[in-house]
């Protein structure tokens, strides 16, 4: 389905765990953003789509149940994912092809953080190119 990068981090375990979550994240979002992309965007997530801005808020209410009816499949073609500190956000960058009216080829960039039990985005930056 995809292929992994790497990943850098302050330490061999840091990077492990970026590169892990990463792993986890991507595989999630991906394959089912019909249905379930959504629990991961928080109130206060920040949303750049094809270079409009969103909070998470207004880009869960307005734009993503759109989104999830028009983009019906990704195909992740590779990522790559970075600790940003340790135990703290993960960056990660991921592109490959979407179908919308035929394939087009996409690029998108998340900072992704972990609260508990809970992965969210706190920033996500799509973009058709």
């Amino acid at each position: 389905m995809y292929q992994q990068q790497g990943g850098v981090g302050s330490t061999p375990q840091g990077a492990s765990a970026a590169v892990n979550a990463g792993e986890r994240f991507v595989e999630q979002y991906y394959s089912g953003f019909a249905k379930s992309s959504g629990k991961y965007y928080q109130a206060t997530s920040k949303v750049m789509w094809n270079g409009n801005a969103f909070t998470g808020e207004q880009f869960k209410a307005t734009i993503l149940p759109e989104l999830q009816r028009q983009l019906s499949h990704f195909e992740v073609m590779g990522f790559d994912c970075h600790a940003l500190a340790p135990n703290g956000p993960t960056l990660i960058t991921v592109s490959g092809l979407v179908k919308m009216e035929g394939r087009e080829r996409f690029s998108q960039t998340f900072v992704i953080e972990r609260s508990g039990s809970l992965t969210y985005i706190q920033s996500d930056c799509f973009r058709i190119v």
